[in-house]
């Protein structure tokens, strides 16, 4: 992208800079949102607009109970308002669905005449996911913005501005807009005849919580809605994330018209925020990370762990721990990754294997749901009538039969077929009773996008209102599943640890926070704007919707934590983005921060992974601390199923181990303390009726293999498969 950001109205109003702290971002709002009232009527006559679309429900009631309202303040996303406009000047037009969209775009990319280059590309699976991301990306931001002297590799860029214009071409014929494309819409369409009179009804003031994050094209809406209103703008200092992505520069580059009140270094402006906020682990970790400096002592927690799996497995057993030291609830953790995406699906199964229930925000996998993989076979089961199809319907619904499956069949339709489907065989029924209440709230959502698909295709003409088409659409979503998708509001279920990036908790806080893979190859890892191209050809875009080709002065602009820049521009650039995100996800932290590393990916010939650079700058501070949490069995108890299952299979060939390290240095072996260890566990294979047999069996083979009464290559079927599983499905729920 261009330096020189989008030519936008200029904004007339005050911006209020506040300083790195984190914390309620109703706190920090308050003092503005009351300001507002002042100059109105009533409170209803103020509109606060949240840029980021997650916790709006909870920024809502935190901002009345701490402005003391009377009633409950007018909050909205930003890009949820600009959705409403839209509908005011165009009530015909509908906004389509994440699915919907996938499937549109697939339509027109199949039948697009593709360069030689991108013909090449179309090859690969991921093809379609990884266009419809990049175009997502340019349609937050207004579209491709390409300059009139275009660079070297810039031609690849106009083809897809002219995909997607094909895309919104064939939306319009059919009186549908992507969501994306909602504020760039509302920009044009708030000066229609009537619309402004009837959006300027709602409000004479507009607060705008988290400036920081604007992109041009949500400061040209702004401009346009505020026209005859006060605005009112309230930004973090050092705190973007999703801007700086796209646009580099402070908040001061935002300032264009405003009149700036600066809270950075105003005593005054602290009130604001409690002195325990400021005091808290995360925020003096957080503020070191961002600014490179902290104003107090704080001590975090390391978790070290030999694989990826393994370091969650230990993230698990400590909040079971912490359950159990301090009584908190699941939803007073927060685990997190850099970004969403692989390995997040990876990291909520072995916390859930280890008994620990998992909220994500967002839309949530499909691929795992066992109610999605039901109502997928029993599309198949209509489409070819495989065996297989039909074997699982009868393991999920044992009194199946071909005559209730034809029984739930509406020929018209598929949604009215599955809608029978779910009412006759109670599958919300089944969920319920079988599934625990987070994981049972994300099928019933999963249950109803299906829903949702399948109306999808009963109702556009474009596609056969068929079985093997709502098949067909299905898969596509499950392979371009949502860690990549944008939405228009995010939350985050109640009752499980929370798992998402840092971005989630940027405006939150969890009595423990852990950051997983706090390594080199994470933080800062290796910057790939989009897997379409090679880095080095994104770095010579100059319409590429994202920071290609900073200058040094706008890397250190933008960055608190640059005095100067040696190397390579933009590498600096985004390694420094990673940084704040990780201050963003730290101070999060109100009393318990763990960072949490591993030494070797998954397999084998796995890579070594050497500790973040970040996280060696933090242990040379000398006001921060980090101690070591040695793990589950040494410094902890083992308190999660899935480690005490690990634990037990390992213990035979650890007793072995150590009576044969010291017979062959020439030791005293004393087999008391291996022969106490050993009989516990056969006692509790004896007398325990929890222990799932198939978990017994794997124990015991353990103990033949140990001794030597069976060869590893003897162990065969299902005591091997118990050996590896290791879960505390094998377990049965016993200890």
């Amino acid at each position: 992208m261009q330096s020189t950001p989008r030519q936008t109205p200029s904004l007339d109003g005050t911006l209020h800079v506040l300083p790195f702290e984190g914390g309620s971002l109703a706190d920090r709002v308050a003092a503005v949102f009351d300001e507002a009232l002042d100059a109105v009527d009533k409170p209803q006559d103020v509109l606060v607009l949240k840029r980021l679309p997650n916790g709006v429900a909870e920024f809502t009631a935190d901002l009345r109970e701490r402005a003391d309202c009377s009633v409950r303040p007018n909050v909205q996303s930003l890009p949820r308002h600009a959705a409403t406009v839209l509908h005011e000047a165009a009530p015909d037009k509908r906004l389509l669905s994440y699915e919907e969209r996938i499937e549109f775009l697939a339509r027109v990319l199949d039948g697009y005449n593709w360069s030689s280059y991108f013909e090449t590309a179309s090859e690969h699976d991921s093809f379609g996911r990884d266009v419809g991301q990049l175009l997502l990306d340019a349609a937050w931001q207004g579209g491709f913005d390409l300059p009139d002297q275009v660079g070297e590799y810039d031609d690849l860029l106009a083809e897809l501005a002219d995909v997607n214009d094909s895309f919104h071409e064939k939306l319009d014929q059919r009186g549908l807009v992507e969501q994306a494309d909602t504020i760039s819409r509302a920009v044009e369409a708030i000066d229609r005849p009537g619309v402004r009179e009837q959006v300027e009804r709602e409000f004479d003031a507009v607060v705008v919580a988290e400036f920081e994050e604007c992109v041009a094209i949500d400061r040209a809406y702004l401009a346009s809605l505020t026209r005859n209103a006060d605005l009112y703008c309230v930004a973090e200092n050092q705190a973007s994330i999703e801007r700086v992505k796209k646009e580099p520069g402070g908040v001061e580059r935002l300032a264009d018209g405003l009149t700036v009140v600066d809270h950075t270094t105003s005593d005054a402006a602290r009130d604001s925020v409690s002195e325990s906020e400021r005091e808290t682990v995360g925020q003096q970790f957080g503020a070191f990370l961002a600014t490179g400096d902290c104003d107090g002592e704080a001590t975090a927690r390391l978790v070290e762990a030999a694989t990826l799996d393994q370091q969650v497995e230990e993230v698990a057993n400590e909040i079971e721990y912490l359950r159990g030291k301090h009584g908190w609830e699941y939803d007073d953790f927060a685990v997190l990754l850099r970004t969403i995406g692989d390995p997040m699906p990876r990291v909520r199964r072995i916390l859930r294997r280890s008994g620990v229930p998992t909220a994500s925000a967002g839309v949530n996998g499909l691929e795992q749901d066992l109610a999605v993989r039901e109502l997928h076979a029993l599309a198949q089961y209509h489409i070819d009538d495989e065996n297989h199809a039909f074997d699982l319907l009868t393991a999920r619904v044992p009194d199946v039969d071909d005559d209730l499956i034809d029984e739930c069949v509406d020929p018209r339709s598929v949604a009215e077929s599955l809608k029978n489907w779910i009412v006759t065989t109670d599958l919300k029924r089944r969920i319920a009773e079988e599934t625990a209440d987070i994981d049972a709230r994300e099928q019933f959502r999963n249950i109803s996008r299906l829903v949702s698909i399948a109306e999808f295709v009963d109702e556009q003409d474009f596609l056969e209102s068929n079985w093997y088409q709502f098949a067909q659409m299905l898969k596509r979503a499950i392979t371009y599943d949502a860690p990549y998708a944008h939405t228009a509001e995010v939350n985050v279920a109640e009752g499980g640890v929370t798992v998402g990036d840092t971005a989630l908790v940027k405006n939150d806080s969890r009595k423990a926070v852990f950051l997983l893979n706090v390594v080199d190859a994470e933080y800062p890892g290796e910057e790939m704007l989009s897997p379409l191209f090679p880095t080095t050809w994104i770095t010579q875009m100059e319409g590429y919707p994202a920071v290609t080709r900073p200058t040094d002065d706008e890397v250190t602009d933008t960055y608190a934590t640059v005095a100067d820049v040696s190397g390579d521009e933009f590498e600096r650039y985004h390694d420094e983005r990673a940084r704040r995100q990780l201050a963003i996800g730290a101070r999060a932290a109100e009393e318990c921060l763990y960072f949490c590393t591993y030494e070797q990916s998954q397999g084998a010939v796995g890579r070594r992974q050497h500790r973040s650079r970040y996280l060696r700058a933090v242990q040379n501070h000398p006001a921060l601390t980090l101690e070591t949490v040695e793990g589950a069995g040494e410094d902890r108890d083992i308190h999660t199923l899935g480690k005490a299952s690990t634990e037990i299979l390992s213990q035979p060939w650890h007793e072995l181990e150590e009576v044969q390290a010291e017979a062959s240095t020439g030791g005293e072996v004393e087999l008391e303390s291996a022969e106490e260890t050993l009989a516990a566990i056969q006692r509790v294979l004896d007398d325990s009726d929890d222990v799932n047999p198939r978990f017994e069996r794997a124990v015991r083979t353990q103990f033949d293999l140990a001794r030597g009464a069976v060869r590893p290559d003897e162990d065969r079927g299902e005591n091997r498969d118990a050996n590896r599983d290791g879960s505390p499905a094998a377990t049965g729920g016993g200890e």
